[in-house]
């Protein structure tokens, strides 16, 4: 019966997000023009910047330097905040542009959702590629 409420609530979580996806298409292709076009474009240029940049520190700390996975995740979370936030900067101090606080939340609530869950699934996803590892190594020294 838990398996099944666990199996239920996973669907009902990965299909609302489906159709939220499918609303902000829908949204989009709606009230497309050149604003909402660099918006977009802009957008995937920061997320590559975010991704890459992420992605590094993480494996750094947690995988060169050894540091605690904990801190490594605040980190991420923190390297995703702060460039999510440069472009509203950058607009307030160059062009004297509001910072719009509903706006901002909006892109650090769904960038940090996103960029922690990606980096959740790729620690664990190195976690039992590492474990996959250990068990071959030990295979590998009681066949000699």
């Amino acid at each position: 019966m838990k398996e099944n409420v666990k199996d239920f609530l996973f669907n009902l979580i990965i299909s609302v997000f489906i159709g939220l996806f499918v609303g902000m298409c829908q949204v989009t292709v709606v009230n497309m023009n050149g604003v909402v076009a660099s918006i977009l474009i802009i957008s995937c240029i920061l997320g590559g910047v975010i991704g890459t940049i992420s992605r590094f520190v993480f494996i750094y700390m947690l995988g060169i330097k050894q540091i605690d996975a904990k801190l490594s995740f605040l980190a991420v979370f923190v390297i995703i905040g702060v460039i999510s936030y440069i472009p509203s900067l950058y607009n307030y101090l160059v062009y004297d542009e509001k910072i719009v606080t509903v706006t901002l939340a909006s892109i650090l609530i769904s960038a940090e959702f996103l960029g922690m869950s990606f980096c959740y699934y790729s620690y664990k996803k190195y976690l039992k590629f590492n474990l996959k590892l250990i068990n071959k190594k030990k295979q590998l020294r009681g066949n000699h």
